[in-house]
């Protein structure tokens, strides 16, 4: 009995050394001073009263939590702590998280307003970004277009930069992003790259067209790293009117998965730009037929696209490229064949999606000489008012595509003349289907105390 009471009394000590502490506007050096000094103890909360937080400048976040007892940088009163100014954010430690708060009219002091390190090595791991809001986030000093003659990067800002392990951001809500960057950059160390980072059930709202590259809203690595696996999964989030660039999402990484998402009436793709093996599954592209809206371009190796369903792209809703290098390998000379380049097109394999009213769907387009090899599109259903499949050099790029079992349906009776595909008498009804997937995903999407959230809602299912 006494050693079961000494226990009690120890797990008891345990509890009671939890922490909270408050902090106002007026304490940004006390609030720095909590967060950067490593006496924050698992389980302990830094509380951020109502007001705005200006002036942060350089913070850094550093803890040690458990996996039972995170350590929390969290709004008294989620959205009445707001962020603005200059911010440079490192986050790092382990099994830390920030809830609930709102960056409004912040902007990046360096490239990144938060980023999960301190330097180079020092990551973080098991840290999570839940409940918050970037809104309208731009430096008042920078271009909203891209500056000639200037190094993109220099005139850029990205919001969220990912290192380490174990990263999870979800149930938050980010738009009006005007300045060259991305969200939410994912970056690959070489030496310990899988990282299983988890983006999952935000809604990612309005981005105007920015007029060049580099404006993704998510990158899953970057060229240098294309050849290395990640263990990324993006699942169940909302892409509205994202019109940065022709890229939403940009895969520069292998063994993804990108799932359930739903890309609604975004100007833009889904776009496996570098990097093998990456699964595509169960995504809903809906563009209501406007100009620029497209489905998925792949390019490299290994790709699995499965159960998507798109539906009146304004522009294609496949596109599978014509590639000018083959695959870099430990035999390749890297010099002749940068991993900037669009590699070939091979061991792919898309399956049991559906394309309804897409502009085209495009297979060996681009320029370069190494057509298309081993890609097998099965099961899969096309319709639209006439023939919208486009097969560029068919001479060379017919014999690296196998068809199999797909059906299709043209308004205007044209038949398809080769293999692998049965003509339909009459439409099938996805209508259902997609009216299902949009509302799934609306469901549990965003921050649910952000009013753009419920109007981003609201304008998605006033098209239903």
């Amino acid at each position: 009995m006494k050693k079961i009471w000494i226990l009690f009394l120890c797990f008891s000590s345990l509890i009671i050394q939890a922490k909270d502490y408050y902090v106002t506007p007026a304490d940004i050096s006390k609030l720095k001073e909590i967060l950067g000094n490593n006496t924050l103890r698992p389980g302990d909360e830094v509380i951020l009263r109502d007001g705005i937080y200006t002036g942060l400048g350089e913070v850094d976040f550093s803890a040690r939590g458990t996996n039972t007892d995170s350590i929390k940088l969290r709004a008294e009163h989620a959205g009445k702590a707001v962020i603005s100014g200059a911010l440079k954010m490192r986050v790092y430690g382990q099994y830390l998280q920030m809830e609930g708060l709102f960056f409004h009219k912040a902007w990046a002091k360096d490239l990144c307003m938060i980023e999960f390190q301190k330097e180079d090595g020092v990551y973080a791991s098991h840290c999570r970004f839940t409940n918050c809001v970037m809104d309208d986030c731009n430096d008042p000093d920078k271009s909203e277009k891209p500056v000639k003659g200037v190094d993109p990067i220099t005139v850029s800002e990205y919001w969220l930069g990912l290192h380490g392990k174990n990263i999870r951001i979800d149930h938050c809500y980010f738009a009006n992003k005007r300045i060259g960057g991305l969200i939410l950059q994912i970056w690959l160390n070489e030496y310990d790259h899988l990282n299983n980072h988890q983006i999952d059930h935000n809604i990612f709202g309005a981005r105007q067209p920015y007029g060049g590259n580099g404006a993704e809203i998510i990158r899953i690595g970057n060229s240098w790293s294309s050849q290395l696996e990640s263990h990324t999964l993006v699942e169940d989030n909302v892409f509205l009117h994202c019109d940065g660039e022709n890229e939403i999402i940009s895969v520069k990484s292998c063994h993804n998965i990108l799932r359930r998402n739903l890309f609604f009436e975004s100007r833009g793709g889904l776009v496996c730009r570098h990097g093998h093996d990456n699964i595509l599954e169960s995504n809903t592209f809906v563009g209501n037929n406007i100009e620029g809206t497209c489905g998925i371009r792949l390019i490299n190796q290994g790709h699995t696209v499965y159960d998507n369903l798109l539906c009146r792209l304004g522009g294609f809703g496949l596109l599978v490229r014509m590639g000018i290098y083959e695959r870099p390998n430990a035999s390749t000379d890297i010099q002749k064949e940068p991993l900037t380049s669009y590699h070939r097109a091979e061991n792919i394999d898309i399956s049991h999606n559906a394309f309804i009213d897409c502009k085209t769907i495009d297979l060996g387009s681009g320029s370069g000489d190494k057509e298309p090899r081993n890609v097998r599109l099965a099961y899969n259903y096309f319709s639209n008012k006439t023939n919208n499949i486009r097969i560029s050099y068919p001479e060379k790029t017919l014999s690296g595509f196998y068809f199999m079992e797909n059906r299709y349906v043209w308004a205007d009776g044209l038949i398809i003349k080769f293999p692998g595909f049965k003509r339909l008498l009459q439409a099938e009804n996805h209508d259902a289907k997609e009216q299902t997937r949009v509302r799934e995903c609306l469901e549990k999407a965003g921050t649910v105390w952000y009013p753009s959230t419920a109007k981003d809602i609201r304008y998605i299912l006033s098209k239903y």
